[in-house]
């Protein structure tokens, strides 16, 4: 998931293409739930892109940073003289969205007491200003998004269960990038072609051990790491191709294969092959010599399993 919204090759993220599509029609309330770094944000932004709502305001509030003491202010808004620093009046964050929608980032991390707070906007669809007299009618669809543990935080009480299914009319899970592997070459080589333009560069070329090497690692933090590694190693290669060399070592020195995730996925013997032999050239930096020495096999049979996996 990009600027460009989405690159889905495999299977289920273009199932969720398919579903943003379907609920960017609606108007009822989203919830988008996931793992941090898996595109979240670019989810919300289809949605408004391809509503009715379209060309009236998207407007973000960041729950994760908002302070007790700004709440109010940020939901609501405030008239000059409402408290201390009021010095000028100011629109609160759904007054400000209109029509249009209200994306609440990491609705998860808002205090209880906001939490409240919230459920009133919800249910009412109704604001006034702090210190005003004026009611303001909420006419923005609510776009949420939280990560993959909110269930919990709903079942541990830390998140209000009536908010929850209140936020949670149009529920969408975006799958961790490790679920949908195919997706991690086009991915990659959008990153690259991206990093090249900004700088009016050509874009470089992937050898097929830096390939093997994104392919074969789980992602903990999803697409944007993704994207953060491309762009150091883009800046490594100083315009050349990006080598092993180019890539950090937590990536190279992480477990090539997780034996749950491999068991779920039921790899073939020569798919176990490629990453056994893949890891093991990484691991001594593409010296041959050694890799064949570790697999126990002559340099010309590790050459010709190299030719058939792709890995030349």
């Amino acid at each position: 998931m990009t600027a460009q919204r989405f690159i889905a090759h495999s299977r289920v993220m273009r199932a969720l293409v398919d579903q943003v599509r379907r609920f960017a029609r609606a108007n009822a309330n989203v919830l988008i739930a996931g793992e941090t770094g898996t595109g979240k944000n670019a989810v919300a932004r289809e949605l408004h892109t391809h509503s009715p709502r379209a060309k009236r305001p998207f407007v973000t509030i960041d729950c994760a940073s908002l302070s007790a003491a700004l709440i109010d202010s940020e939901l609501f808004g405030h008239e000059r003289g409402a408290f201390t620093d009021a010095v000028t009046a100011r629109p609160g964050r759904f007054e400000v969205a209109g029509d249009g929608t209200v994306y609440l980032d990491a609705v998860g991390e808002l205090p209880i007491e906001a939490q409240g707070k919230l459920l009133r906007i919800v249910d009412d669809k109704r604001i006034e200003r702090l210190g005003g007299q004026t009611t303001f009618t909420v006419g923005a669809r609510i776009i949420a998004s939280a990560g993959a543990g909110i269930e919990d935080a709903v079942r541990n009480g830390s998140f209000r269960h009536d908010l929850y299914h209140r936020l949670r009319v149009l529920p969408i899970l975006v799958p961790a990038l490790r679920d949908h592997p195919d997706d991690v070459l086009p991915l990659a080589r959008y990153f690259v072609r991206r990093a090249a333009a900004a700088v009016g560069q050509p874009p470089p070329t992937l050898t097929a051990d830096v390939i093997a090497a994104l392919r074969d690692y789980a992602w903990p933090g999803n697409i944007r790491e993704l994207r953060h590694t491309i762009e150091r190693a883009f800046q490594a290669a100083g315009g050349g191709a990006i080598t092993l060399d180019h890539v950090p070592m937590e990536i190279l020195d992480a477990p090539a294969l997780d034996p749950d995730g491999a068991l779920a996925r039921r790899p073939t013997l020569d798919e176990l092959e490629r990453r056994y032999i893949a890891a093991t050239l990484r691991h001594v930096r593409g010296n041959q010599t050694e890799a064949a020495k570790i697999l126990g096999i002559s340099r010309k049979a590790l050459w010709e399993k190299r030719k058939r996996y792709g890995l030349d």
